[in-house]
């Protein structure tokens, strides 16, 4: 009799945090104060998303230097980049000091030293921390970041890593810029910050969110389609309206190669970028998933808008306590698909 097969290794997730700022947008004041520079939009019926924003809504609408908007990410950033942490560190019952590597991921402003420095500082993590940035990946960051956390633990299962994104896109907002892809951006995008606490298995036995595998597929001839266009006077999104097209012709190989590699037969449950409603249509039609298969990621896209990086983090820290086999999905420049295998 052959053995059993052995079980694939494997990092768990012990605890999220997430933050939001204090600015709350409702759909009918972002709407009306977009309509004051593209008059098209009078009459329109806004998309029933709720965003949070760093500062106050004519402030982000009002032209300033680029040094404003770098020093505005520096401080905020480093805010809510904390705010999340602390509230993952105290739902995984793990101190500061114990924290081995933190993954700090970020698209949305420059800094050096980078965001973990200050992080470390405001947390009180130990001097000999691994500390490990991750910029220039857009939307997909998270899910990169929560991927290159699951290759350290399966390296090394004792340690424990905390893996954070914050975005802050409202500060990308050019008021001289009337594009679709700067409208587009303003529509869809909200600032927030989310954190997770990951170690090895079995600390909380049959309940706990565990990843098994992590895969990433770039799209060929893709690189134009999203990411920013870096200006004298800052971020200037792109936003190709191929992207649905690309998703609905490129996610379904992408996703049965890696089915196929980590030997993922079903699916019970999906967490998916909640990159806004174009996308999640073209993601469920590229997999042939009924609708309330990524109710969760409509709901938080509802709820906060498309955080980029932070999104995904987002949606694992809502899922639900059922268990089963499940796929997450995030995309970004690229473009890239980013993919893991989790288990409940």
């Amino acid at each position: 009799m052959s053995p059993p097969a052995a079980e694939p290794a494997s990092s768990a997730f012990w605890g999220f945090g997430t933050a939001l700022p204090e600015h709350r947008l409702d759909p009918e004041a972002g709407l009306a104060a977009l309509s004051r520079l593209w008059p098209r939009l009078r009459g329109v019926q806004p998309e029933p998303v709720t965003r949070h924003l760093i500062r106050p809504l004519e402030w982000l609408l009002t032209p300033r230097p680029l040094g404003e908007t770098m020093r505005t990410y520096a401080q905020q950033a480093a805010r809510l980049a904390w705010l999340a942490s602390h509230r993952a560190l105290t739902a995984a019952g793990v101190a500061p000091a114990e924290i081995d590597l933190v993954i700090a991921v970020s698209c949305t402003g420059y800094l050096v030293p980078s965001l973990d420095v200050q992080l470390a500082a405001d947390l009180g993590l130990r001097p000999d921390v691994i500390r490990l940035p991750l910029t220039e990946l857009g939307c997909s960051g998270g899910a990169a970041g929560l991927a290159a956390a699951h290759r350290h633990l399966t390296a090394f299962p004792r340690d424990r890593v905390l893996v954070v994104a914050v975005e802050l896109p409202s500060l990308t907002f050019q008021h001289h810029d009337r594009s679709l892809d700067n409208l587009t951006a303003a529509m869809v995008f909200g600032d927030g910050a989310a954190a997770a606490v990951m170690g090895g298995p079995g600390r909380q036995p049959g309940g706990e969110l565990r990843v098994l595998g992590t895969g990433t597929w770039l799209v060929p001839g893709s690189a134009r389609v999203l990411g920013f266009d870096l200006r004298d006077d800052g971020f200037h999104v792109v936003l190709d309206r191929r992207l649905p097209d690309l998703i609905r012709e490129c996610l379904g190989p992408a996703v049965a190669a890696f089915r196929r590699r980590q030997e993922l037969e079903g699916v019970d449950f999906y967490a998916v970028h909640a990159g806004g409603p174009r996308v999640l249509d073209a993601v469920a039609e590229a997999l042939g998933l009924e609708p309330e298969r990524l109710a969760l990621s409509r709901r938080v896209f509802r709820e906060v808008g498309n955080l980029s990086s932070a999104s995904i983090l987002f949606v694992l820290a809502a899922l639900p306590r059922t268990a089963g086999e499940g796929l997450a999905i995030a995309f970004g420049p690229g473009v890239t698909i980013e993919l893991l295998h989790l288990r409940r």
